[in-house]
């Protein structure tokens, strides 16, 4: 007979508390996001399943009829629940697969190995900072009071050492240069659709993916002593936008070209102070990829980004930005005054309470789109559907995220 107890780790007399502990530790250990290993997708099946038996075996201990039937009864419960576990497993790999497929995936293993290759780097830097301002300084006495650049440089330099069999072993990109031509040279010939961004062709290509969710209410979850957290709890949802190959490879160009204006004018335009570079970027970039679209006659894939909240929020970001800059006009330049950092800063934490505020109105949508959309996406938006949660800094980045890529 099936141990379920041993399979989650816990003795017979565990309480639900205790079952349902070990269950998010092992489900999270071998959860096919973070567990590659072969054995994983079966050990996760095996946990699930032996959750919910246990669970169901708790509900069901004071049932009379339950314990006169109890083989019967568990026979059925543990072929639900082995179900249930195949179900659930599927579901995260299809999540898994709309990940990578999305490329965000790729992006992030990127940034991971950026960044291991830019810890030794730093970490070597560190060590020779106390070296270099101890020669140039021509005394002892700097190395003594620059004495923890060495420590946290040896101590990166270290971890570096301990992980050199497997340091750069972070994984493989999903996109291959194949799949990447595959993705602008494939069409589905069988598409019956219209593409919502170009009305004359056919939706041929890979759709663009909306995800919305709408917030029901925030639950209290209570793990065990001093460990309590507050969740959201929300309704997701899933627009596809029907879309021809045309569009894909104008979208594409189009996220290219405003990515690369960010780039370039932080590095390029003669302008003092680093926001007001970035600034320059996205208008240059919304002007070039204005124009791309205007005659190659493709709607933005962005526009439900455009509404009266949005514009607001612009507006004052705009405001905020001007009112701690000083403008040189001869020759033109913008310059930064003691205070601009701590009122970006500032406002960055202030912009989640202002959307807020924005959204108190229960006769009108601000954030609603102000140009017509997708069937679907206009219902979503009636129903008080959002595109994220009013965080501080997050209300910031994820619009100009979603207006970039």
């Amino acid at each position: 007979m099936i141990d379920y107890y041993q399979i989650l780790e816990v003795n017979q007399d565990s309480s639900v508390d205790d079952i349902k502990q070990a269950y998010r530790k092992l489900a999270k250990q071998y959860h096919p996001d973070v567990n590659t290993s072969p054995e994983a997708h079966q050990r996760f099946i095996d946990i699930t399943e032996a959750y919910e038996v246990l669970m169901q075996r708790a509900s069901d201990f004071n049932d009379t009829e339950t314990q006169v039937n109890y083989e019967e009864v568990m026979r059925e419960i543990r072929e639900n629940s082995r179900k249930h576990a195949q179900m659930r497993y599927n579901k995260l790999q299809r999540q898994q697969a709309a990940f990578r497929e999305s490329g965000l995936y790729d992006a992030g293993l990127l940034l991971k190995y950026i960044g291991k290759i830019l810890v030794p780097i730093v970490a070597v830097a560190m060590i020779l900072v106390p070296v270099s301002v101890c020669v140039s300084e021509q005394s002892i006495q700097p190395f003594f009071y620059l004495f923890f650049f060495w420590l946290i440089g040896g101590f990166i330099l270290y971890y570096a050492y301990q992980q050199r069999n497997n340091y750069f072993q972070l994984g493989i990109f999903y996109y291959s240069f194949s799949k990447i031509c595959d993705l602008f040279t494939k069409t589905n010939e069988n598409a019956t659709d219209n593409c919502f961004y170009c009305k004359e062709l056919k939706a041929n290509s890979i759709p663009f993916i909306l995800n919305l969710f709408k917030v029901k209410g925030i639950k209290l979850q209570n793990t065990g002593p001093m460990q309590h957290q507050a969740v959201y709890d929300t309704k997701n949802y899933t627009i596809v936008f029907p879309r021809s190959q045309k569009a894909f490879v104008v979208h594409s160009l189009v996220s290219c070209i405003r990515f690369c204006s960010i780039i370039l004018a932080i590095n390029v335009l003669p302008i003092s102070h680093i926001a007001w570079r970035f600034v320059g970027g996205i208008a240059i970039g919304w002007i070039l990829s204005a124009l791309i679209l205007l005659f190659s006659k493709t709607r933005s894939k962005t526009l439900y980004l455009l509404s009266y909240g949005m514009l607001i929020k612009i507006i004052l970001w705009l405001f905020v930005l001007s009112f701690i800059s000083v403008f040189k006009f001869s020759p033109f330049n913008i310059l930064a005054t003691d205070k601009l950092h701590l009122g970006i800063v500032l406002y960055l934490f202030i912009d989640a309470f202002i959307e807020q505020i924005l959204k108190l109105p229960k006769q009108v949508s601000l954030f609603k789109p102000l140009l017509k959309q997708y069937t679907s996406i206009s219902h979503q938006f009636n129903e008080k559907c959002q595109l994220y949660l009013e965080i501080p800094f997050w209300t910031t980045i994820n619009p100009i995220i979603r207006w970039i890529f």
